[in-house]
């Protein structure tokens, strides 16, 4: 019996694996997955729970609910600036259904997929199934994590058949600048490359303003926005996202999601509806807490020695260089665990090859919790 190559071949980077490693020590902290500590807001869940007392427990269409799709294409041609109807948007299985799906229609067996490098691995996991082939493009340090210009163009070869963009990004928490967006959209037109914008993140911005890559003269034609309700609305079980773009493509990507699984989960479709539609205070709340922690996070960050930090301006991680302790990022995890009981995730493997050198930490964790760990991990590199 034989697999397939590109199962075979691709590495296993699993969160949880890093969480077993953590089983049996006493009162450990996580500070390693990205997840909402919030429940889902109240009136989603009983938009859910009306849903299924009213028999909505059947196939939607292939794209998913038509009131959905209208009120998601309001919201983005609302946030984009631009304008778009329910033929241009398809649910997904998440953000993650949503990346693998417009992969799967978009690339060939061999084609080059640009991604800025560090980069969340789930990326790695998508172009690989879908048969092509990731390439780093160097996110600087220096620079506060923009993209490298001249080696994007460097890497940009006849082989490249797409670009995915992460704006705020995961792991860095780093906005894009209108610079490195600028030269992400000008490499797309010049060769005519579908861009991917992952936007999960849109809603956590604490520094700067969220620009998106489909703003950019050109771009429209070409980019499919990917996002999603786990983070934005605490519903990372509930596994709905989307992808809204082009018509021509999205419509592909919606063949691809139903040969997955026919369609999304009719209650959580109608429970991302309420989303939407309901009550936006519960969320303006999750979002003010991130922001008193994640200033809790960065202060401490940047009394201890040993890191050096470029501050992150969204979504809820820090990303500190730690080559200063002279240890891989592998080793100062099973340090901090050892002698912190904090879970932190290490930048090689689990971000790519320019990841090694840095360790990520989620502050999607109680403030009280945070405050501990942040203590616990200043003590245990103090020790150093």
């Amino acid at each position: 019996m034989r697999l397939s190559n590109r199962v075979l071949t691709t590495e296993k980077l699993s969160y949880l694996e890093v969480a077993k490693l953590a089983k049996g020590v006493p009162d450990v902290i996580h500070l390693s997955i990205g997840e909402p500590d919030f429940p889902t807001p109240a009136h989603i869940v009983e938009a859910a729970k009306k849903a299924m007392d009213e028999g909505k427990t059947h196939y939607t269409p292939d794209e998913g609910l038509l009131e959905l799709r209208r009120a998601i294409a309001e919201k983005e041609s609302k946030k984009l600036g631009l304008s778009f109807d329910e033929e241009n948007v398809v649910i997904t299985a998440g953000a993650t259904g949503g990346t693998y799906a417009t992969l799967m229609a978009s690339i060939e067996l061999g084609d080059e997929v640009l991604l800025p490098d560090p980069y969340y691995s789930g990326y790695y996991y998508a172009t690989q199934m879908a048969g092509g082939k990731l390439v780093g493009v160097a996110q600087v340090e220096e620079k506060g994590f923009q993209v490298d210009a001249d080696e994007l163009r460097q890497k940009t070869s006849p082989k490249t058949k797409a670009m995915i963009v992460v704006s705020p990004n995961n792991p860095t928490g780093i906005l894009l600048d209108d610079s490195s967006l600028k030269a992400m959209a000008e490499t797309a037109c010049e060769n005519d490359l579908l861009v991917i914008s992952d936007e999960v993140y849109d809603e956590f911005v604490f520094e700067g303003k969220f620009r998106s890559i489909a703003t950019f003269p050109e771009m429209s034609e070409r980019t499919v926005v990917v996002n999603s309700f786990s983070k934005t609305y605490a519903m990372t079980g509930w596994r709905i996202g989307y992808v809204v773009g082009p018509k021509k493509i999205v419509s592909e990507a919606a063949k691809v999601s139903h040969s997955t699984g026919v369609c999304v989960s009719s209650i959580s479709q109608y429970a991302a509806l309420a989303a939407l539609q309901g009550s936006q205070a519960p969320t303006k709340k999750m979002l003010e807490e991130y922001r008193i922690r994640r200033k809790t996070l960065v202060d401490a960050l940047k009394k201890i020695s040993q890191f050096r930090l470029v501050e992150p301006q969204g979504a809820f991680f820090a990303f500190p260089n730690i080559s200063a302790t002279n240890m891989s990022s592998m080793d100062l995890f099973r340090y901090l665990l050892k002698e912190a009981r904090v879970v932190v995730l290490p930048g090689y493997p689990f971000f790519g090859a320019k990841g090694e050198n840095y360790i990520r930490l989620s502050y999607s964790t109680s403030t009280s919790r945070l405050k501990e760990a942040i203590v616990r991990i200043t003590d245990a590199m103090e020790k150093l």
